[in-house]
């Protein structure tokens, strides 16, 4: 009865020690096309909500959100983070389902692989784009640095949008992969340090890619001696990411930058030869990439924010072999074109592309107003965006977004030719407690 009753004390004790704090918000959205006024039926978030308990030096973490389209009137809860928190003198421990950030500048990193990306929020900043994962994660802190390691013990894949009518850039069906990832552990280690008036990272990070890559293929020949015709089996490369990432500060100018190198290669199938069909052919690939940005970021005396990205990607090197299951005798087929399975997603637009953002705020910080350009350095494309947001009362907020892509119209192929129906105006009522 005495230990009940001190057992009873001590989480009475314990309860009004912690401290619980949430927040959230409510979002009611609407995207209709430029060019016919119609609905574009994606979902959102129409609700985000953060919880967390804290306890001395423990801290417990979640953060939920509704999923839901209008068409259809349908909601899909999502646990999108929940994990426990440790912080010790000598540093932190994070242990759960989480969402990370890597390297300087703000929102493409390209250093930054933790966690895949959900593509149904491909034009939404910072975390709200990124999925979460299982993890183990823990920093130390030693004077001006500090060194943090990342455990991923379960493979988790990017999120692509699979016959959304209303989407230019989604996928028309889920394709099957046929070599699911077999080594699903990842780690990473990141490293920190102040340099004069700015900080220098070094980072390394080995994983599977987030998006599917061909791995073999059934080869058939409809006529003897023809070209071969080809079903593509799809799998998942590994990937070994290096990046250097820094920021500094000259006057009233911002810079940031980041640099990945990524080493993507085909893991080795290990097909079982007698069970495994003569049509099939293992197709390996070994390819050297990089990714770019550079960032420079201004605040006049007035609080506009400005700031502009130079983004680049490019291959340094490509090596494809295919050949027979049965024997190690190089075949000549033709090789897919390369697609990267890691990196900042905004590089899929184009090769080289300069961002341009401006951000001000008015009457006492109730009108909020934004700009946006995508300029395609590489070829011809476009995309501006300009939006407007009104707090008429606290916590509330009326948003209104335009979003324009321009294209080349003698290039059907082009991304920004793609997305031209994508051209929208955007309403939100936003409500933050």
């Amino acid at each position: 009865m005495k230990i009940f009753k001190k057992l009873t004390f001590f989480i009475s004790i314990s309860f009004t020690i912690a401290q619980i704090n949430y927040s959230g918000e409510v979002t009611a959205k609407s995207m209709n096309r430029i060019s016919n006024n119609s609905e574009i039926n994606l979902p959102y978030r129409i609700l985000s909500f953060k919880l967390g308990y804290t306890l001395g030096q423990l801290d417990i973490n979640t953060v939920t959100g509704i999923e839901y389209r209008n068409n259809t009137s349908k909601s899909n809860y999502v646990l999108r983070e929940a994990y426990l928190a440790y912080y010790p003198e000598w540093g932190e421990i994070k242990l759960g389902k989480q969402i990370h950030a890597w390297g300087s500048v703000d929102g493409n990193n390209p250093t930054d692989n933790i966690n895949p990306y959900d593509y149904y929020y491909l034009f939404m900043a910072g975390a709200g784009r990124k999925i979460g994962v299982i993890s183990l994660s823990s920093k130390i802190y030693f004077g001006n640095s500090h060194l943090e390691g990342i455990f991923i013990p379960k493979y988790q894949k990017n999120r692509f949008p699979y016959g959304e009518e209303d989407f230019p850039l989604s996928i028309p069906s889920k394709p099957k992969i046929e070599y699911p990832v077999k080594n699903e552990f990842e780690f990473g280690f990141r490293f920190q340090t102040t340099i004069g008036d700015g900080d220098l990272g070094l980072s390394i990070f080995k994983g599977n890619d987030r998006a599917p890559s061909v791995n073999a293929a059934n080869v058939f020949w409809e006529v003897e001696g023809g070209p071969p015709s080809l079903e593509s089996l799809l799998g998942y490369r590994e990937t070994l990411v290096r990046g250097l990432d820094f920021v500094t500060f000259f006057g009233d100018f911002t810079v940031r930058s980041e640099l990945a190198l990524f080493k993507s290669k085909t893991p080795i199938l290990n097909l079982h030869i007698i069970k495994s069909p003569l049509s099939l052919y293992e197709f390996q690939q070994d390819i050297s990439y990089s990714q770019y940005v550079i960032q420079i970021e201004y605040t006049t005396n007035s609080d506009i924010i400005l700031s502009g990205q130079l983004i680049g990607n490019s291959v340094q090197n490509e090596n494809y072999e295919w050949y027979h299951v049965t024997s190690s005798e190089l075949v000549d087929f033709p090789y897919p074109e390369f697609q990267p399975g890691m990196g900042n997603p905004i590089a899929m637009f184009s090769e080289l592309a300069l961002l341009l953002n401006s951000t001000g705020v008015l009457m006492d910080d109730r009108l909020e107003l934004k700009g946006n350009m995508m300029i395609n350095l590489d070829e011809k494309g476009n995309m501006f965006s300009g939006s407007i947001g009104y707090s008429p009362w606290i916590n509330w907020k009326l948003e209104s977004t335009i979003t324009k892509f321009i294209g080349d119209k003698d290039d059907l192929e082009n991304t920004f030719t793609i997305m031209e129906d994508f051209s929208n105006i955007t309403f939100n009522i936003i409500y933050n407690f």
